[in-house]
């Protein structure tokens, strides 16, 4: 994405780095472990600023208005390809990867962005969504009961990472005997969409990529010779107006699902688990009125974002806040930011499951790139919630939750809890 490109690019040595944060640059601190650890403080101080440039090259802004205005722009792209210095990736021979659309979903932009989720879109109806509710809500009272009469256990490897994987693999066909290495493969994949990875994790992350890449080229093809109920044989089925995806551009999309709907899903529930065991009285509401918790799950992706921010690449000159951001030059947008602006919602900075109107914010983003995925994210983090409290009316954190040292994913590496009692 732009904020990795431009800063690791640029920011060749960490003493420069070092010395931007020391002058305050909003940017350079983003890259500080103590940001990491807690943005909020730095995104409140970019939010007073409004637009602020950083010396690095790049924009930043935490105001709902103006992040809000950024990703509804046509004129601001999520495509790398408008940055001045843009240089393509380049693969050695036989990577899998060489073959693949230089852009997807994400990074697309019209008539190929439109085309392509008129398409994808076809697979992820709201009544194909809706069907899948029976399957997860029994996948996620199954794996509650496994933690049945242990003293204490971790959410995020009892519920929080082994759901959302499960239903992905499901989505996708991937059978049982290969899930276990998709979850490494996935969990390895998405550590590289933060900046800065460390280059031992970044060859780590580059041989994930290969093997995933080939081996879902081998699946697509298993799944055109003989199609299944997955969503990957529906991707391989869409067409609209003789037009279908080709196996590249399946692979493409199937590996930004794993992405995108595996690891923020995850978030969701770990941070939103963790929200609510702040507060006994609210986790204590949730088991006794389930019928809360919908708008309780959009206060967690209000409160602390699964995706903490995303960036714009202005293709021309374009006025945003009263400021002309250059043709080529990137925004980085911190929704995490923009969803406690105080403008926006009443007491941004508590966690409150029966806020007036959560929704307002952009957790799955807004405009063109809104998050296709959104309602079976929803889904899943509503089914976990009810399930999760619903088993256990009193939860405890058991030691410190760990984070995991990303800034663009937010969410934990583990959150150990204990009952005090469980329902029969």
């Amino acid at each position: 994405m732009g904020l990795r490109q431009n800063v690791k690019n640029r920011v060749v040595e960490p003493a420069v780095l070092r010395f931007y944060q020391w002058r305050g640059d909003p940017v350079a601190k983003l890259m500080a472990p103590a940001t990491r650890d807690d943005p909020y403080p730095l995104y409140a101080q970019v939010r007073e600023r409004g637009l602020v440039r950083s010396p690095l090259g790049v924009y930043i802004t935490a105001d709902h208005a103006t992040v809000t205005s950024i990703l509804r722009d046509r004129r601001m792209s999520s495509s790398p390809v408008h940055q001045q210095g843009y240089l393509p990736r380049a693969y050695e021979p036989g990577d899998p990867r060489a073959e693949l659309p230089a852009a997807d979903l994400l990074t697309m932009d019209p008539p190929d962005h439109t085309r392509l989720r008129r398409l994808v879109t076809s697979a992820f109806t709201p009544r194909a969504v809706a069907e899948l509710e029976p399957w997860i809500r029994d996948l996620a009272q199954r794996l509650l009961a496994d933690t049945d009469g242990a003293a204490c256990f971790d959410v995020i490897d009892a519920l929080a990472f082994p759901l959302p994987i499960a239903v992905i693999c499901h989505l996708l066909g991937v059978p049982a005997e290969d899930q276990t290495q998709f979850r490494i493969w996935g969990h390895e994949v998405a550590a590289n969409l933060d900046p800065q990875t460390a280059a031992a994790a970044q060859a780590e992350t580059r041989a994930a990529e290969v093997a995933l890449t080939g081996y879902l080229k081998d699946l697509v093809d298993k799944r055109r010779a003989n199609p299944d109920g997955s969503i990957l044989s529906a991707l391989i089925a869409a067409e609209q107006e003789g037009d279908r995806l080709s196996s590249d551009e399946v692979v493409s999309m199937a590996l930004l699902l794993l992405v995108a709907g595996f690891e923020t899903t995850v978030n969701l529930i770990g941070n939103g688990t963790v929200a609510l065991l702040g507060q006994p009285d609210s986790w204590e509401r949730l088991h006794h009125d389930p019928a809360l918790v919908p708008a309780a799950v959009e206060e967690m992706l209000r409160y602390d974002s699964p995706v903490q921010l995303t960036s714009r690449i202005a293709t021309e000159d374009v006025e945003v806040a009263g400021t002309v951001i250059p043709a080529g030059l990137p925004v980085i947008v911190l929704i995490g930011g923009a969803n406690r602006d105080p403008g926006v919602f009443e007491r941004p900075d508590e966690f409150l499951i029966d806020r007036p109107d959560p929704g307002r914010h952009l957790s799955f983003s807004l405009g063109i790139h809104h998050c296709l995925g959104s309602a079976l994210a929803r889904l899943e983090g509503r089914i976990a919630i009810e399930e999760l409290t619903r088993s256990y009316p009193a939860l405890e954190l058991a030691g410190p939750p760990v984070r995991r040292p990303m800034l663009l994913l937010r969410g934990f590496e583990s959150v150990p809890v204990r009952a005090a009692h469980r329902l029969s």
